[in-house]
């Protein structure tokens, strides 16, 4: 009986042996076809070709529902690529490593074409090729449902395309005239979604918040500068239930972190509003990962990553520095 049962292990083992090399040769295979798909579309001049159609765009959009639907269409597709981009590469590790590679040529089209003109786009929409944000010239105006998903399919694949490469969207989005762009898109967002129930957009809003200061101390800048109140402060000033109710602090939380870490003015900012040892409480509280071995970083890293789940403080704040940034936020800055 023992004998039959050895024949039958080693029957079994090389079967499931190949089954498993099939499964991975499989899935190499598809990883290979979907990244062609992609170094196709680059290839063949569709990055800049959307380029031109966004930077067509020089006013509102309120009563042509087809450009409408077309931007919406256009920006949820470009959020896909940056997905499927994530997905094939293989990627591994800390999305704030360095030595990100990417063999379709995606992300270098994204920087050569501005984010592929979406940022000068959504300005256009929003403020109709003016400076001055709805909110000052008109606290009652508000903006309508079709420019509001062009917002948040714009917000989709801004924070797609800051997981894909974090340091290529921060560079772009921070340079010199664009900076002031988002800045404003960014405050008249927040004002919006202050006064009208967008919970969905608000939290894309956070999220690319948080992704453009991170690590980032120029554009850390960017978000205490400008008209009062500031974008950091439009933050600090969220409904009591973004400082109370678990899940939206796991939204919002991490942004404040990002925004003011290692930066002591934006900390004394944040302070006039909020205590900064709520941030600290929540590092230790929130991020069970603190005391967790390398292995076991590694792992939940590849759980994120699978889910691409950019909501977890791990894709939005580095690891290494949570306890940095506990001991940040329970000193007591010195006003001068």
């Amino acid at each position: 009986m023992s004998n039959l049962l050895n024949t039958n292990s080693q029957i079994c083992a090389p079967k499931l042996i190949q089954d498993l090399k099939n499964k991975t040769s499989q899935a190499e295979i598809f990883n290979n076809r979907i990244q062609d798909l992609i170094s196709y579309m680059v290839n063949v001049g569709l990055i800049e070709k959307l380029s031109c159609c966004f930077l067509s765009i020089q006013g509102p959009i309120d009563e042509t529902p087809k450009t409408a639907a077309f931007l919406q269409n256009c920006t949820a597709a470009l959020h896909g690529m940056c997905q499927l981009c994530f997905a094939v590469n293989g990627r591994s590790g800390s999305i704030f490593a360095e030595n990100h590679q990417d063999p379709t040529g995606l992300t270098a089209a994204f920087k050569a074409t501005d984010l592929v003109g979406v940022l000068h786009m959504l300005y256009c929409v929003l403020f109709h090729g003016t400076l001055v944000e709805p909110s000052a010239a008109n606290p009652k105006e508000s903006f309508t449902a079709s420019t509001l998903q062009v917002a948040l399919q714009s917000l989709r694949f801004f924070n797609s395309f800051a997981l894909l490469d974090l340091s290529a969207f921060q560079s772009v989005v921070g340079a010199e005239g664009l900076s002031l762009a988002f800045r404003h898109i960014i405050s008249s967002l927040l004002w919006h979604c202050a006064h009208h129930t967008c919970e969905v957009l608000l939290h894309e809003v956070i999220v690319c918040v948080g992704y453009f200061t991170v690590n980032h101390s120029d554009n850390q800048v960017i978000v205490q500068s400008g008209r009062h109140p500031t974008v950091l402060q439009k933050l600090c000033q969220l409904p009591f239930q973004y400082f109370s109710d678990p899940r939206l602090i796991k939204i919002l939380f991490p942004t404040l972190i990002a925004a003011c870490y290692n930066n002591p003015q934006n900390k004394i900012i944040l302070e006039q509003e909020m205590s900064s040892v709520l941030l600290a409480t929540f590092i230790q509280d929130f991020a069970p990962g603190l005391g967790q071995t390398d292995n076991q970083l590694s792992q939940q890293r590849e759980t994120f990553f699978a889910s691409q789940d950019y909501l977890e403080l791990s894709n939005r704040f580095p690891q290494q520095s949570w306890e940095d940034a506990r001991q940040f936020f329970l000193k007591k800055e010195k006003k001068g």
